[in-house]
């Protein structure tokens, strides 16, 4: 049975052929994997007018034979498929193995026995599970890949038009997975957990290759997916690389307060009232000037991540609110996310917004420019008006309720698909979940079936236990947030997390500089790997959430 090697390289960038592994590009370490694979009738590689010459420059350079190089220029999911299944026509081949430019630690031992499950059990897609990312390819049968193909443009048409991305594939076949025979070599201990990523696209993994590779050398590993996984495991420098998401405090000021917060008591305790629109408590947004310099240093850093305009209060309070939107998506690594109880959507103002994000370039980090989260918690009004208070100056036309209903209409026509009413998950609350996800995940729904349902943080225990479910894992794992996330307060002050609330922290980015304080993340990140926690870590159930 013959197969071909379809690797995708479509990309608008040329990292991968950037010599980051001694006097290797990942590029170059696929093609070394390549070489390796018995029965290939050809290499086809599909790339971008950006990749389409350093690909064949590589192809020549490696003595890659029959090979082929299709060239678009942009890809899509679709495309990719349609491309897939004439290769393999052309070739008489059974079956295409295919992966990824940028996976530089592709293991020959598992893609045979990825090969060798697959003519077994007479599978028509088989791929490696409880794996890192980058590890291993798919193997799809020619039958299977035309049934894949044609669910791309008809049921699964939206995702057939999306860009392509690291699980396109399954990602289609999700929509009818039970049509498909489906093996999978399974790994001997599940790394998913990790969420590890190693490819060298974007910043934030391609420096964990590097630090892995490096590891691996120093340590004189073998380049086995279970030893690099083993090694990424206990390995500080490879799970934590670069920030992905930053909760920038803008605003200080909260219109209504949910007493599943415990900003706006922490704020009146400080500083004598609470963090309301005129009650004299003199605090300051965050300088505009001042935050366009952050946001200079956060591009730099981490080249693609996202941007939240708030941590514990209420982003809309914020004078000229679209000038901070615009400076964050100036930069086309960086997406926006907006969380809002909904009382300041008012017309004007988001389509302001809406007119700044049609008009800039399209996103690298492969997500919309901007996306909203309206904090609702409640499917009636008197839940609600138990979980907020200082509801009564929005409500002279209309209940603070409504006003957060109509607030999700409202953004969804100017931002479809961007827009999340969110419920926090609370004894008190718990009776209305069901009723709120079937009405919000319904597509016919104001936020046409999108919807968030957030757990209960009790903030270390600084808040009583009110969650109604316990979701932590049974082994704990050192915290996600230190690993990717990063929160800067309006005065420029850098806490540990966003559990510190007024209380000591690692530093000011405005005079200290944002990867200084990145760095000082280490030593604590280092403590957890060992299972050391400090009292108020120790308290935290936050760790095994995940932001991006």
């Amino acid at each position: 049975m013959k197969n071909i090697v379809f690797i995708y390289a479509g990309y608008s960038t040329t990292t991968s052929f950037e010599k980051i592994f001694d006097d290797k590009s990942a590029f170059e370490k696929v093609l070394d994997w390549c070489k390796k694979i018995k029965n290939s009738a050809a290499v086809v590689v599909a790339t971008s007018e950006i990749t389409q010459v350093p690909a064949v420059q590589c192809l020549k350079d490696e003595g890659v034979e029959s090979f082929k190089v299709l060239t678009e220029r942009s890809w899509n999911v679709a495309l990719l498929l349609e491309k897939m299944k004439e290769s393999v026509q052309k070739y008489g081949a059974d079956d295409v193995i295919f992966t990824y430019a940028d996976f530089p630690f592709l293991d020959i031992a598992l893609t045979e026995k990825i090969i060798d499950f697959h003519k077994r059990y007479i599978a028509e897609y088989t791929f490696a599970d409880g794996y890192p990312l980058g590890f291993a390819p798919e193997m799809i049968e020619k039958d299977a890949l035309g049934i894949i193909l044609e669910l791309s443009r008809n049921s699964q048409k939206s995702i057939g038009e999306l860009p392509v991305h690291k699980d396109s594939v399954f990602a289609v076949m999700k929509g009818d997975v039970n049509t498909f025979d489906i093996e999978a070599v399974i790994s001997p201990k599940d790394y998913r957990g990790f969420r590890f990523d190693f490819s060298v696209l974007e910043k934030i993994n391609r420096e964990a290759c590097v630090n892995l590779y490096n590891a691996a050398k120093e340590k004189n590993i073998e380049f086995s997916a279970l030893a690099l996984s083993d090694l990424a495991e206990v390995t500080v420098e490879v799970q934590k690389t670069v920030p992905a998401y930053y909760a920038i405090q803008i605003a200080r000021n909260c219109a209504t307060c949910a007493d599943y917060n415990p900003y706006p008591n922490a704020f009146k305790k400080k500083y004598g009232a609470l963090p309301l629109e005129g009650k004299g408590h003199g605090q300051e947004q965050m300088d505009l000037q001042k935050f366009s310099s952050l946001i200079n240093e956060i591009s730099r850093l981490s080249e693609n991540a996202v941007v939240s305009l708030s941590v514990y209060e209420e982003p809309l309070t914020v004078s000229r609110i679209a000038d901070y939107v615009s400076t964050v998506l100036e930069k086309s690594g960086l997406s926006v996310i907006i969380e809002t109880d909904g009382m300041l959507v008012k017309p004007e103002l988001i389509e302001e917004i809406a007119n700044i994000v049609n008009i800039i370039p399209s996103r690298t980090n492969g997500m919309s420019p901007i996306s909203w989260i309206v904090d609702i918690d409640a499917f009636s009004e008197e839940t609600y008006s138990k979980i907020r208070s200082n509801t009564e100056p929005f409500c002279r036309e209309k209940s603070a309720y409504q006003k957060a209903l109509e607030a999700v209409s409202m953004l969804e026509v100017l931002f479809p698909g961007e827009v999340y009413p969110q419920f926090t998950r609370l004894n008190e609350n718990e009776h209305e979940l069901e009723g709120f996800y079937r009405y919000w995940h319904d597509a016919k729904s104001p936020s046409k079936g999108k919807v968030i349902i957030q757990k209960y943080d009790c903030f270390c225990k600084a808040l009583p236990e009110r969650k109604p479910a316990d979701l932590s894992p049974l082994r704990r794992n050192p915290c996600w947030h230190l690993k990717r996330d990063m929160t800067v307060l309006a005065d420029g002050n850098v806490p540990l997390c966003k559990e510190f609330i007024f209380e000591e922290s690692l530093g000011n980015v405005f005079s200290e500089g944002l990867e200084n304080l990145w760095n000082r993340f280490n030593e604590e990140l280092k403590n957890q790997t060992m299972n050391n926690y400090g009292k108020k870590c120790g308290d935290c159930d936050e760790y095994y959430t995940f932001n991006f």
